[in-house]
């Protein structure tokens, strides 16, 4: 299978052997027939002249982890008061993420919710194609710690390292054959049943094996092993899709009723499993990463409010969710608002990742193919621009 990532997080001071218990476990991985798509390092930004503006600070944690071969970086979580410079940093940068909260104390923060708004707003004039925001998250009771990107940060303790495996098509693998199963065949719930026994026993395996490797070359570095966060995240392959996914075990396409049922019945799955509850532990339905999901924006099945729906019995919240280019700020920060304080009800880990895109009017169908170049653009599944 695929793993998505080897995220690194640590001190500036503990960056450098970081980087090589990466290397050194993206090796040995390989040898073990995975396939390590990137290296990802989450450092504290204290230790990065953090005096300089924020562009300062940016360019160098990027120069930083591209020295060290890593393929990406994040500034984790970014300061209230350094907002205002985030959408400049961004814009300045190629191969750096970055995350705002949304909460402070358990209650949802209005001021920042409304400089996300502002910076989501510039943001996507900045940055040609609109996707800047792609590498921007906004953060609601998230913890440290998790591998993916954009909302892995690390609180400034030991270091660690986590594993993000693209899980979704361990979870296609198991249903598909459900496909072809009627909703009214009287075998449908038991063979529903073995399908997520299968999937949990997929994960608790290959678990074990990850950290029958990754152990040892964490002890050897002195790096904490952390463990995976097996959340379901996609791929643009049709076969890696978790909504394809989700649709075998509802029997109905995303969208409809009983995709919320599925949703929860995989997360469930997910944490029942005898491993280590990293990160989200959920499931991630990133509306332009997933051609299922994409599939569906385009044939109208779901809503803003649908995903956020799904998101309470646990997805990862909103994510890379196409919008207009000329969408109110005050429409984005009450996307922002509703996400925070559906977290902070439920005491779950969200997120949000809202994509205006200039020159795109609602309904409209996206076109990344035509506005980024072409490694980029491999990346993403043609949508449609959600109210």
């Amino acid at each position: 299978m695929e793993l998505r990532t080897i995220t690194i997080g640590a001190r500036e001071g503990d960056l450098g052997r970081g980087a090589q218990a990466a290397h050194a476990l993206r090796q040995q991985l390989g040898e073990a027939g995975y396939v390590v798509q990137t290296l990802r390092c989450t450092p504290t930004m204290n230790g990065f002249n953090s005096c300089a503006d924020l562009v300062s600070v940016a360019t160098g944690i990027e120069d930083r982890a591209l020295d060290d071969g890593f393929d990406y970086a994040t500034l984790g979580i970014v300061p209230r008061d350094r907002l205002g410079q985030l959408a400049d940093a961004m814009a300045a940068t190629q191969a750096v993420f970055a995350s705002v909260s949304l909460t402070a104390n358990g209650q949802v923060d209005d001021a920042v919710v409304q400089l996300m708004a502002q910076m989501t707003h510039d943001l996507a004039r900045k940055v040609p194609g609109g996707v800047g925001n792609l590498r921007v998250a906004a953060l609601a009771m998230v913890p440290a710690g998790s591998p993916f990107f954009p909302a892995s940060w690390h609180d400034g303790s030991a270091p660690w390292l986590a594993i993000g495996p693209e899980a979704a098509a361990l979870a296609w693998q198991v249903t598909r054959p459900l496909v072809d199963v009627p909703l009214d065949h009287p075998d449908r719930p038991v063979l529903v049943a073995a399908a997520l026994a299968a999937l949990a026993r997929e994960i608790v395996a290959h678990d074990a094996r990850l950290r029958a490797i990754a152990q040892p070359i964490c002890a050897q570095y002195g790096i904490n092993y952390a463990g995976c966060d097996w959340s379901l995240a996609p791929h643009p392959h049709p076969e890696r899709s978790i909504a394809a996914a989700i649709e075998a075990l509802a029997g109905v396409p995303f969208g409809d009723w009983g995709t919320l049922a599925a949703v929860r019945a995989l997360t469930a799955t997910i944490r029942g499993c005898a491993v280590t509850q990293l990160g989200f532990s959920g499931i991630m339905l990133p509306v332009v990463e997933d051609a299922t999901l994409a599939q569906r924006a385009l044939d109208g099945r779901y809503t803003l409010r649908d995903l956020l729906a799904f998101s309470a019995v646990c997805g990862t919240g909103l994510d890379t969710i196409p919008l207009a280019g000329d969408v109110d700020t005050a429409v984005l920060a009450g996307i922002y608002r509703e996400v925070a304080t559906l977290a902070t009800a439920l005491k779950k880990p969200l997120t949000a990742r809202l994509m205006p895109l200039a020159g795109h009017a609602v309904g409209q169908k996206t076109r990344f193919a035509e506005l980024l170049p072409a490694p980029l653009a491999q990346f993403f599944c043609e949508a449609r621009v959600l109210a």
